[in-house]
């Protein structure tokens, strides 16, 4: 059962200045850089100027410049934080993510202020040994120093990238090769497949203790924003049973929620959280998908979202992989379209591909993704299932791995 948390205070402004700031011209050209983010703007600078505290003390400071700004969402912004020696040598990097306390969200079940459950989540995660979770070496409340409370997330840093940013250099290199075409490795998809299925079983089981569990006797963590964009590249695993591809890093736990079918806010309560192309088909249309339909798919319009909801998201990302569709746009457009083909529906099994076909991936690959991606939710594999038929998959792959010591190569780029 998950403990109560200290909530860590930091009362050094959170916008100070960090001394590498000191030299006019390295400030120009990074900023100059930053500024051809559409999003980068006042409040971004101020926090990409500003040091770390990464630590407790203002000695630390002084080793650690922002190097790079990764992002921003709707729950806060993102920047690479790089620790130099004496000698001016990258040893060290780090991700820090800044965000606003949110008063109704930062606060436990009985309404007390609490650690956020983003990095809640995250933690209990790690803690209970899901090691496809982007992993949080720090968290701190600061206070003051600006106009509202701010939360500083300090996360370790994967340099792949992200799956967005792997079909992206697939679309690039084909781009510039017409002829070759190449495509993602199967050896790679199985692999990331069946790290996503540990990463789903670790969301069904995992346990948090009477002042967070929803509800009910039974619980489970559902991401609602699992997309390309928010899941990272790291290192190879440890682990010389698998292949030496980088290891997938669920990410962006921001939109994260525990809960149950007794949760009185699921499915309520999140029914427009996540981006809208990756919806599986009970969330669109605020819960309105399907409801003239004779024989009705989804129950009730607010139907308590339950695992499956997750299997669809990871269905969604392979797919993408394999189709090198970077914004879900195919699987989107194909729900869109049989919204009114009920029967069409019914008589494919609920799949909007009718046997999905590839001539690049095998049969057992296309039909797991297939599955997954099966418009009735109660038609799509159970938690276990996944894992175990992802297993499968990847076996024959890891053999050969053995045998050879080869596996084909994948097109990253470090970040």
């Amino acid at each position: 059962m998950a403990p109560r948390r200290k909530v860590p205070v930091e009362d050094r402004p959170i916008y100070e200045r960090a001394p590498w700031t000191r030299d006019p011209d390295k400030v120009t050209r990074r900023i100059q850089r930053w500024r051809a983010k559409k999003w980068f703007d006042a409040t971004a600078e101020m926090f990409a100027l500003s040091k770390p505290r990464a630590g407790n003390d203002d000695r630390e400071d002084v080793f650690w410049e922002c190097t790079e700004m990764l992002g921003r969402g709707s729950f806060g912004m993102v920047g690479k934080w790089t620790k130099f020696d004496s000698r001016g040598n990258a040893v060290e990097h780090i991700a820090i993510k800044q965000a606003e306390v949110i008063s109704n969200y930062d606060v436990d079940r009985r309404g007390n202020f609490d650690v956020p459950w983003e990095a809640r989540i995250m933690m209990e995660l790690y803690d209970q040994g899901c090691e496809n979770v982007t992993r949080l070496k720090g968290l701190k409340l600061f206070p003051k120093g600006a106009q509202s409370r701010n939360w500083r997330y300090y996360v370790e840093y994967y340099k792949y990238g992200t799956l967005h940013g792997l079909i992206d250099n697939y679309l690039a290199y084909n781009r510039g090769n017409p002829r070759s075409q190449k495509r993602v490795p199967e050896e790679f998809i199985w692999q990331a497949f069946h790290e996503l299925a540990r990463a789903t079983y670790h969301m069904r089981t995992v346990k948090f203790g009477e002042n967070f569990a929803p509800p009910g006797n039974d619980q489970w963590i559902l991401h609602l924003d699992l997309k390309h964009e928010n899941i990272l590249l790291g290192t190879a695993p440890a682990d010389e049973r698998y292949m030496p591809y980088p290891s997938l890093k669920v990410a962006d736990w921001g939109m994260a929620v525990c809960t149950s079918r007794q949760d009185p806010s699921n499915s309520v309560g999140w029914s427009r959280h996540g981006t809208i192309c990756w919806f599986p088909p009970e969330q669109r249309d605020d819960g309105r998908y399907g409801r003239n339909w004779r024989r009705p798919t989804f129950g009730s319009r607010y139907e308590p979202y339950e695992m499956s909801h997750v299997i669809w998201q990871v269905g969604a990302n392979m797919y993408g992989l394999m189709y090198l569709d970077r914004h879900n746009r195919d699987i989107d457009e194909q729900i869109d379209r049989h919204r009114r083909m009920e029967e069409e529906l019914r008589k494919w099994d609920y799949s909007i591909f009718r046997g999905l076909k590839s001539g690049v991936y095998s049969p057992k690959l296309t039909a797991l993704v297939e599955d997954c991606l099966r418009v009735d939710p109660q038609r799509r594999p159970r938690v276990r299932e996944l894992a175990q038929r992802t297993r499968e998959g990847l076996a024959p792959y890891l053999a050969r791995w053995r045998q050879t010591g080869q596996c084909p190569g994948l097109l990253v780029n470090t970040v």
